[in-house]
């Protein structure tokens, strides 16, 4: 059977009891979990827990410890951050992004609106569902941020200079050999469907951003994004 991994905000060391009806229902409910079965459990503060179900009624999950699995690093440890600024594309694929991008271990999405863009709004509610489910499934404790403000590529190249120490625009045919530092912070920007105008690219050049190579062959942005994130992780 396999083991299924619940992201729960509540869930500490000293208190075992979480009161979460939506929760209860997914346990009991979809996945017939009963008392005496294992799951495993996480959030950034306890890392992750094998635990069995101790009880499971009206909302209310208790959980019996069995051995911590994963330990989260301490919240002051130095983590480079290694943000995507996303032009804004169409749901669905603004949603693989997401979930891509949980799966390589970036820790930021920021939403861009550029020259071309179409769709200029997203439910930012579905997307941090998106997150959890990917990070439930893809072994990863922390959940990966995505703002809630939708930034011009103007201000949002000046936000990356704030965040990061390197800051990247993909680019197709790029014949450059520039790649990010590993233990830096890096923010790297992926263009909509068309890619960027002239101006646009123009304006990274001024802001000191680098162009990194997607490839040779001209890519749909969600496949643009997903290289580009594999290349700056």
């Amino acid at each position: 059977m396999k083991m299924h991994r619940f992201y729960i905000k509540d869930f500490s060391v000293l208190d075992s009891t979480i009161h979460d009806e939506e929760l209860c229902h997914q346990l009991s409910k979809v996945l017939r979990y009963k008392t005496g079965d294992i799951i495993y459990v996480f959030n950034e503060d306890v890392g992750e827990w094998q635990v069995s179900i101790k009880d499971m009624k009206k909302g209310r999950v208790v959980f019996e410890k069995i051995q911590q699995v994963k330990i989260e690093p301490p919240k002051d440890a130095y983590r480079p951050r290694k943000i995507l600024f996303m032009s804004v594309i169409k749901n669905s694929n603004f949603d693989l992004v997401v979930e891509k991008a949980v799966e390589l271990g970036i820790t930021e999405v920021i939403p861009v609106i550029t020259e071309r863009t179409v769709k200029t709004n997203l439910n930012t509610e579905r997307l941090r569902k998106i997150i959890k489910e990917a990070t439930e499934q893809c072994g990863r404790i922390d959940l990966m941020k995505v703002a809630g403000d939708i930034l011009v590529l103007h201000d949002a190249i000046a936000q990356a200079k704030l965040y990061a120490d390197q800051v990247f625009f993909g680019h197709i045919n790029d014949a450059s050999m520039n790649r990010p530092e590993s233990s830096k912070s890096c923010a790297l920007f992926v263009g909509p469907e068309g890619g960027w105008s002239d101006k646009e690219v123009q304006l990274f050049i001024n802001e000191n951003a680098l162009p990194i190579s997607l490839g040779q062959y001209v890519l749909r942005a969600e496949t643009a994004a997903i290289v580009g994130c594999s290349r700056v992780i």
